[in-house]
């Protein structure tokens, strides 16, 4: 077996947990509607100042445990690909970008809530720049796992990496997330930051991905053209 891309797929689930565990101390989920009043909006980060800070840090410390995951996941692509691997080697630069507004969320929803003497009408426009940036990059996503699936549906080797279901579900899931691009149109209905097509499926069908590959990859640590390099 090899071991890295065993520790990548772990790293992968324990950012998971961090990650819902800062959307859980933020008290985002269920995310509150856009419609809130501004003077309600703001006192959800004065109030609740602890939670946002505990949240920030469980973010910080997930979001960066997923980068050990995307590495040995993309490693897995690089060999899927084959010889030359662009398509990998764009995804691998598309990663940091994604996950560059997780980080711009933190800075947010703590500079709200770090202040409470701040105006009311500040605290609100941080929190809601936290929650675009938590929703918006929709088609990032739209990108990473269209390519993504992509990559493993044109597996050159005889044995493919991974299964080809895992290839059409990662193409499904970057087409799933693209609405999310489009929550500044919108205050009310589905595609609201809170809206069905905006938040809860895109949130949904990313963990159940995120699972599948994390199986994958565990499976793929297996395989015998991930053994060459092992002594």
């Amino acid at each position: 077996m090899n071991k890295s891309i065993a520790a990548s797929a772990w790293s992968g689930m324990i950012a998971m947990m961090f990650m819902f565990g800062a959307i859980i101390s933020w008290q985002i989920f269920p995310p509150p509607s856009p419609s809130l009043p501004m003077a309600e909006w703001a006192a959800h980060f004065t109030e609740n100042r602890t939670g946002v800070f505990v949240g920030s840090v469980l973010m910080c410390i997930g979001s960066s445990l997923f980068f050990p995951f995307f590495g040995g996941f993309y490693g897995c692509l690089k060999v899927a690909e084959g010889k030359h691997t662009p398509l990998t080697y764009g995804m691998m630069m598309i990663v940091p970008f994604g996950f560059l507004p997780l980080f711009l969320v933190m800075i947010c929803f703590v500079t709200a809530a770090y202040r409470p003497e701040m105006s009311t009408e500040m605290t609100a426009a941080l929190a809601d720049a936290g929650m675009f940036l938590l929703v918006i990059p929709g088609f990032i996503g739209l990108v990473q796992w269209v390519v993504t699936g992509i990559i493993i549906l044109r597996d050159v080797n005889p044995q493919p990496i991974f299964p080809r279901w895992l290839g059409y579900a990662n193409i499904w899931v970057g087409i799933l997330a693209a609405p999310g691009s489009f929550i500044p149109f919108f205050k009310t209905g589905p595609f609201a930051w809170n809206g069905v097509f905006a938040f809860w499926v895109p949130v949904f069908t990313f963990g159940m991905l995120l699972t599948a590959v994390l199986w994958a990859m565990l499976r793929a640590a297996k395989h015998p053209a991930m053994q060459l390099d092992q002594s």
